[in-house]
């Protein structure tokens, strides 16, 4: 049954069928051809739909939409600029920093490349910015929409291990940092190359008077992981709470939201949500049929026969991440893989939430990897630019997310000691 599972799951995505649509299909042809009745397919997909930690996802994703529709964008980028603005590469370094600011509101790195990307992109070519600079910038420092918390395939990751969704998302606050610093210190040492000069001064002035606009924008992840930290909310309850808020902000402080424009933008959030619940609820039929087979345990013993080093064995999942980040997308991969390999982090007794954090960068960096690299397609959407020159403009920013990864993996307290601290 596993073979006639695989088979028709790789020829199907070969035909281009939707990856929800390939999961369940291929379910189907298994449990047809081992003669199962066709109603577990139902019982199966509606009893993993039937989540309270899952209904986090719409939550946030509507929380994002309203932030981004609410005009928030411009205003943390006038943030940005007044701290950033003024040293070498200026306005590479507000993109990188306002990604950072933005990815602990959307929680979606596709959102957060096309929300400061339309506002940055433009004003940075017309500044003299070298294309390919503008373009990898903005793909790359969007991946941190998915590492700094509130992060949507975090969620899916806790759904599917059992980890706490809390403890992930507090995971994912010092690596999200030390990206976004690493991503700086590279576009630093290329604007440095490409001979640009830093532009005026700091402003304290300025940054005050750009900070009181910002700050509601500003509040919204302290508001959501504080709330998580100290065990007031869940991250279930933590996305109603974001809903409000942005709410709140959008329609009645910035009033850049209008009650009519809200029905459109719960239909979005809906239709995102809808594809995202096809594919989680497909694949748990899937990973059922997979588990019942024991491919995760033949899967576990196979790794785990080939070295007994954890560092080694975090070191092959991630090369297969990166492998697999080519060919689908992040929240398909964790769905598919990580119920593969997660008995053999439970076997080699690794920290599963550390486990989590290198998952969801791994394949953060399929989102800028062609062919299916969505991130980089929307920024060279934006810029105009070839998709190949980008590919190699953006190799330098690949080189420093995968550094953060191996320290993660040689250093497990850059990920575990927010979570130990507030256990």
């Amino acid at each position: 049954m596993a073979i006639i599972l695989i088979l028709s799951f790789i020829v199907l995505l070969v035909l281009q069928v939707p990856v929800a649509f390939s999961l369940a299909i291929a379910s189907v042809a298994a449990l047809i051809w081992e003669g199962f009745p066709l109603v577990l397919v139902i019982q199966r997909m509606v009893a993993s739909a039937d989540s309270f930690i899952l209904l986090a996802i719409p939550l946030f994703m509507l929380a994002g939409n309203l932030m981004e529709r609410s005009g928030i964008a411009q205003a943390i980028v006038d943030f940005a600029d007044s701290l950033v603005g003024f040293i070498t590469g200026g306005m590479a370094q507000v993109n990188i920093l306002t990604s950072m600011f933005f990815g602990g509101i959307s929680g979606a790195a596709v959102a957060d490349t096309s929300a400061v990307g339309s506002v940055l992109i433009p004003p940075m070519l017309k500044r003299g910015y070298d294309n390919g600079l503008t373009t990898s910038v903005t793909a790359a420092s969007s991946t941190l929409g998915v590492i700094i918390p509130p992060s949507i395939p975090m969620i899916i990751f806790g759904v599917v291990t059992g980890v706490s969704v809390g403890k992930m998302f507090l995971g994912g606050v010092v690596p999200g940092l030390l990206v976004g610093l690493c991503l700086m210190a590279v576009t630093h040492i290329l604007c440095k190359r490409l001979g640009y000069t830093p532009t005026g001064h700091m402003k304290v002035k300025e940054i005050w008077v750009n900070f009181k606009r910002s700050f509601l924008a500003l509040m919204m992840p302290p508001f959501i992981i504080g709330g998580i930290m100290f065990g007031v909310v869940t991250p279930t309850e933590a996305a109603v709470l974001a809903v409000a808020y942005a709410f709140i902000v959008g329609v009645f402080i910035f009033r850049t939201i209008k009650f009519k424009d809200l029905p459109q933008i719960i239909k979005e959030s809906s239709i995102t949500t809808g594809v995202v619940m096809l594919m989680i609820t497909a694949a748990s039929l899937y990973g059922l049929i997979l588990t019942q087979e024991q491919v995760p345990l033949k899967a576990a013993e196979l790794i785990s026969s080939m070295t007994s080093n954890p560092s080694v064995i975090l070191l092959l999942m991630v090369g297969l991440y990166l492998i697999a980040g080519m060919i689908l997308d992040l929240s398909a991969n964790i769905i598919i893989l990580v119920p593969v390999l997660y008995p053999t982090i439970e076997m080699l007794h690794i920290d599963p939430v550390q486990f989590g954090i290198i998952t969801v960068m791994s394949l953060a960096v399929g989102l800028i990897t062609p062919p299916v690299g969505v991130c980089l397609f929307v920024a060279c959407g934006i810029s105009k630019l070839s998709i190949i020159k980008a590919s190699r403009a953006i190799m330098p920013y690949i080189i420093a997310i995968l550094a953060i990864i191996g320290l993660i993996i040689l250093c497990p307290n850059v990920v575990l000691w927010l979570p130990e601290v507030f256990s």
